[in-house]
């Protein structure tokens, strides 16, 4: 029996759809009452978290039909994360789901709790803060439908798409020169308009942390699936308010941001030839005329 339960009232555990606990081990948990009344109890873990199915729990004589969700880990920062899903995925549930919608639920569940590895993990730092940094300066000079463009989805060709012909990477460098990676294709487009943002970083134990950065870019949100979305990115990151990450001059950062249309970037100057792929090179882009930012966000907003 879950502790947090017995301190429910009868009538809460009747009509609470999801309910926030801890087993009686001590470790979080997330209940959410099951549509169907189901016996036949499933379970699976993964490197992080217990999934029951169909479980029937009883209280006062009283019998409930719940899923289970409980974290394999009870310190700070697992409890935290734990808050954090229940109150941005599964608080928003109004009425009992069976197994089946659960499962359409654990793969953003899974994608919050994956951990990046130690070797990858200041690389991405790293771009990370040159992206938030950018949607921040971006915002607060004229363009504010940023926020409603940036990572709709973590997996696109291009960091934002701005419309469907017109497109934003942002390209980060701890290095005091402007040479990015770029895929042929990023740079190279007859059917969208690309443009490029680039940063220079430079790390500075007095600077300002990524997770900073992060508390400062959600404030611009009001739409708790995007929170939850940077929450997804900043746990991806591995920061947190105990380890704030990579530190960086923010002043210097904001002035060292650099906008190009990706046209006039040194580039290869023609479609991949046919059975050619995954073509990648670096680009000097300080060889490029940039542009101001007022026209970069005039552009922008005209689209």
């Amino acid at each position: 029996m879950m502790k947090y339960i017995t301190s429910l009232t009868k009538d809460e555990l009747l009509h609470n759809c999801v309910i926030l606990c801890k087993s009686i081990d001590d470790y979080p948990c997330i209940l959410i009452k099951n549509s169907i009344e189901k016996t036949n109890v499933s379970s699976f873990s993964t490197d992080n978290l217990e999934f029951r199915m169909n479980t029937v729990l009883e209280n006062d004589n009283t019998t409930y039909n719940f899923h289970i969700i409980k974290s394999k880990k009870n310190d700070f920062v697992s409890v935290q994360q734990f808050t954090v899903v229940f109150d941005y995925i599964f608080k928003k549930i109004q009425k009992p789901i069976d197994d089946s919608e659960l499962y359409i639920l654990i793969d953003s569940i899974q994608e919050y709790f994956r951990i990046t590895t130690e070797s990858d993990k200041y690389a991405l730092q790293i771009g990370v803060f040159g992206e938030l940094l950018s949607i921040k300066h971006l915002y607060e000079n004229g363009y504010q439908d940023i926020v409603k463009k940036y990572h709709k989805n973590f997996y696109s060709k291009h960091d934002i798409e701005i419309s469907d012909k017109c497109r934003v990477e942002i390209k980060t460098t701890s290095s005091t020169n402007r040479i990015h990676r770029f895929g042929h294709d990023q740079i190279y487009r007859q059917d969208v308009d690309v443009y490029v943002i680039s940063s220079i970083l430079e790390p500075s134990e007095e600077g300002t942390s990524l997770y900073e950065m992060f508390m400062k870019v959600m404030e611009l949100y009001n739409n708790p699936d995007s929170i939850f979305a940077l929450q997804k990115l900043m746990k991806r990151c591995g920061v947190s308010n105990t380890d704030e990450g990579l530190k960086f001059a923010l002043k210097k950062a904001v002035n060292d941001l650099r906008f190009y249309d990706a046209q006039s970037l040194p580039r290869i100057e023609q479609a991949a030839p046919n059975g050619v792929t995954n073509i990648a090179y670096d680009v000097d882009c300080s060889l490029a005329n940039s542009m101001l930012l007022s026209q970069f966000v005039d552009i922008l907003n005209k689209q």
